[in-house]
């Protein structure tokens, strides 16, 4: 029976992934930008397993010198979907406007790996970079991503702390994860129409649960659930952005009041900013189908570049130069 449950979860992984690439296909056009002045490279970060690499598209911009401060980006998944580049939109602008390194990052996705691989990946990105203060600016590195990617950026920013991490930028985050029996309650969106994206069915959500996680798994380590961590925990920098038809909506509002102490998610200094977007959906960014979702992609992707502006001007010993002191 195990064998058989076990089948039918790598079939439906692959339908699913099948479904994505057709999806991500058909609505390129809406994602389409320039690469003018920013160099693209694919490149191969080792990873804490001897012989294993992790593979990144890196973008920098022409005519800048080394060390550049840096944006690590982790994209959607479900913690199953294979998309490393779906976020060259945002990546090629994030590079050019900021002056900055980019590295889109893959992870490992389930069910072929499962809890804690793909969290150990993102570890591992952000190690190599504090590893290689010639290429990077290891005192300005900041982190950000969407759905999945993003839980995996705002906890990894809580665990690694503001000496390493300066902020980051969060996209309808998963920020409370709950067992597969469980999962009906934690779908809350409070808007039912929508312009862009996607809803996420509770069926969705208990395959790719069950893809990632090992029935072992603690649903309330912060790792996986980034609301239970503590506030203090977190960078001084934190944007968090969600459509108000988004599923994930109620969790990423829960998080953002829980580390701001304000009831509409922004704290007085604006320095951790909750952005609620009326009438968009999960991915809205990523499936624009109509003017207005590309214009409030477009402002949320401006907003972002505000948000990491500041914290490459605001700076803070890294671990390198306090042990050297």
């Amino acid at each position: 029976m195990a064998v058989l449950r076990k089948m039918i979860l790598y079939l439906t992984s692959y339908f699913m992934r099948i479904v994505d690439w057709i999806n991500i296909g058909a609505s390129r056009k809406c994602r389409a930008i320039s690469q003018e002045g920013v160099k693209v490279e694919h490149i191969r970060i080792p990873s804490r397993d001897n012989g294993r690499y992790i593979r990144a598209i890196r973008y920098t911009p022409i005519g800048e010198t080394a060390p550049l401060p840096v944006h690590l980006n982790w994209h959607a998944s479900g913690w199953m979907l294979k998309r490393l580049g779906l976020d060259r939109h945002m990546c090629i602008k994030f590079a050019r406007e900021l002056r900055c390194i980019v590295l889109d990052c893959d992870y490992r996705k389930g069910p072929e790996n499962q809890f804690p691989a793909a969290h150990n990946d993102t570890e591992d990105a952000v190690f190599y970079v504090h590893a290689n203060p010639k290429q990077f600016d290891v005192n300005r590195v900041t982190v950000g991503g969407s759905s999945a990617g993003a839980c995996m950026a705002l906890s990894l920013s809580a665990r690694l702390g503001e000496q390493r991490v300066k902020g980051c930028f969060a996209m309808y985050p998963v920020t409370r994860l709950l067992p597969v029996e469980r999962i009906h309650s934690s779908q809350h969106a409070i808007s039912t129409t929508f312009r862009s994206g996607i809803v996420i069915s509770d069926w969705a959500m208990k395959v790719l649960t069950l893809a990632y996680f090992t029935p072992k798994a603690n649903m309330n380590d912060p790792r996986i659930s980034p609301l239970l961590d503590e506030p203090s925990r977190f960078p001084k920098h934190v944007l968090l952005v969600c459509g108000e038809a988004d599923t994930l909506y109620k969790g990423c509002r829960d998080f953002m009041v829980k580390i701001t102490g304000s009831e509409d998610g922004t704290n007085e200094s604006k320095t951790r900013t909750f952005i609620s977007i009326p009438n968009e959906a999960h991915e809205f960014n990523n499936f624009a189908s109509v003017r207005e979702s590309v214009e409030w992609r477009d402002k949320v992707e401006d907003s972002a570049i505000q948000m990491i502006r500041a914290c490459l001007l605001y700076t803070s010993p890294s671990p390198r130069d306090v042990e050297e002191s």
